[in-house]
């Protein structure tokens, strides 16, 4: 009888959560439309099941025509993993191997001997990524051949030597779109629309293109200082198979469902693109980055273009998908992305607001300085002229502004918080991080 209790407890509380679980995702979402300026679409889907679909601000500001969830968004660099199935496509079909040598399909390119594709894919070649480059980021308004664009990068010093590194480098992917080109004998536009977009059924993604008009297509802004701007103009084919596609939440849902099935790629090459083998990438395999979140495995990459922030993970454990896709080129996508996770994983998340500073005394700080330790690092806490500072080795001092006797805010508007709750000897500190409320042992 007391077994039958429990399970009818957990069912209830279970049922309960469930039930609670929208309007929590509608209260946090209108946090950070309203305090953060989000603006985009979000989808969240679930066992083939939409959890939340919804929509925030303006894909239009001038005209008023607010975001949908059949907006055509840029998704930045959430297009390398198009192109690295593409390429994985070609070594299914015998075109290519990712162990050819560069040399291969670009006899001219310097080094080419010395860099594989495989180093191209997992940002292991150490070519200089072409948008890190000073002034290059403010000229891609100006249209480039692609191998103009492959000019600007190709005689650069290398960062490191093939294979001996990591870097993260569009560069690479504009070069993988070359080699397909090279291999499959088509344009790059004719092979992503026949081996991806066709073949899974992809109806609102596309290579944008200069000269092309997209029904539902959203427009892109940045919101600073209290202001919304249209988003500076950049030449799509500027970033062609590194961050051109432009696409919707639910055909991204359906796009990297679809990868895990093994309905783009075979097992194997499936495998071999969601696998990180080399331990330089820092969890990056082909074009798409596999970690954990409060240890659910995941496959993830965000993208940021003029305009745009993007977001897309899947979790196959729980068969979930989460899309975020914003028009604020300011908006930290990503963030919004994990928090979400946390959210549908049972995390208390606190929504974000506004702080105010109010004044306190000073000599409350003392007990607060010191060293403490995480989870992921060490900080300290110091006190200075009457005020309390985080100190980072090698980032310097950051104020910390008091919201109360024991609640303090970072300066940098970065929505974090350092919270202290019970009294001496028993005191203990929390670090707040995007909702998410992580204790501070001190040393």
């Amino acid at each position: 009888m007391r077994l039958f209790v429990i399970v009818l407890l957990l069912i209830r509380q279970q049922g309960y959560a469930q039930s609670n679980l929208v309007p929590t995702l509608e209260k946090y979402m209108k946090a950070e439309e309203t305090v953060k300026q989000f603006s985009g679409t979000v989808l969240i889907i679930q066992k083939g099941k939409k959890v939340f679909e919804r929509s925030y601000q303006y894909a239009n500001r001038e005209w008023q025509t607010p975001n949908t969830a059949s907006g055509k968004y840029r998704i930045g660099s959430v297009t390398k993993q198009f192109t690295a199935a593409l390429i994985l496509r070609l070594e299914e079909d015998g075109k290519l191997s990712v162990t050819d040598k560069i040399s291969k399909y670009l006899p001219d390119y310097p080094m080419g001997d010395s860099i594989t594709i495989h180093m191209l894919l997992n940002h292991t070649s150490g070519i200089k990524n072409y948008t890190a480059i000073p002034g290059m980021w403010q000229s891609l308004h100006y249209k480039y051949s692609t191998d103009s664009l492959i000019n600007t990068f190709k005689n650069k010093p290398m960062d490191f030597a093939p294979g001996k590194g990591w870097n993260y480098s569009n560069s690479g992917y504009i070069l993988l779109g070359k080699i397909i080109e090279k291999a499959s004998g088509k344009r790059y536009l004719t092979y992503l629309r026949e081996q991806i977009i066709q073949r899974i059924g992809l109806k609102n993604t596309d290579l944008e293109q200069r000269d092309s008009v997209y029904d539902k297509q959203v427009k892109g802004y940045f919101y600073n200082m209290g202001g919304w701007a249209p988003a500076g103009f950049i030449e799509p084919d500027n970033a062609w198979a590194a961050g051109s596609i432009i696409s919707t939440v639910e055909d991204l849902s359906i796009w990297i469902k679809a990868l895990y099935d093994h309905k783009v790629l075979s097992a194997e090459e499936t495998k071999k693109m969601l696998t990180p083998e080399n331990p330089l990438s820092k969890g990056y395999a082909y074009g798409i980055d596999v970690d954990s979140l409060l240890q659910h495995p995941r496959i993830w990459h965000n993208g940021g273009i003029h305009g745009f922030s993007a977001y897309l993970a899947y979790y196959p454990k729980e068969d979930m998908t989460i899309v975020c896709l914003s028009n604020n080129e300011y908006f930290v996508v990503d963030r919004l992305g994990n928090t979400l996770g946390k959210i549908m994983y049972g995390q208390e998340i606190e929504p974000p607001y506004i702080p105010k500073a109010v004044k306190i005394d000073p000599a409350i700080l003392e007990k607060y300085t010191g060293k403490y330790k995480t989870s992921s690092g060490k900080i300290e806490l110091v006190s200075n002229g009457g005020k309390l500072y985080r100190r980072v080795e090698g980032s310097g001092d950051l104020e910390l502004k008091p919201e109360s006797n024991t609640r303090f805010f970072y300066a940098d508007g970065s929505d974090r918080f350092v919270v202290f709750e019970g009294t001496a000897p028993n005191l203990k500190a929390f670090l707040i991080s995007g909702g998410q409320k992580i204790e501070l042992i001190k040393e």
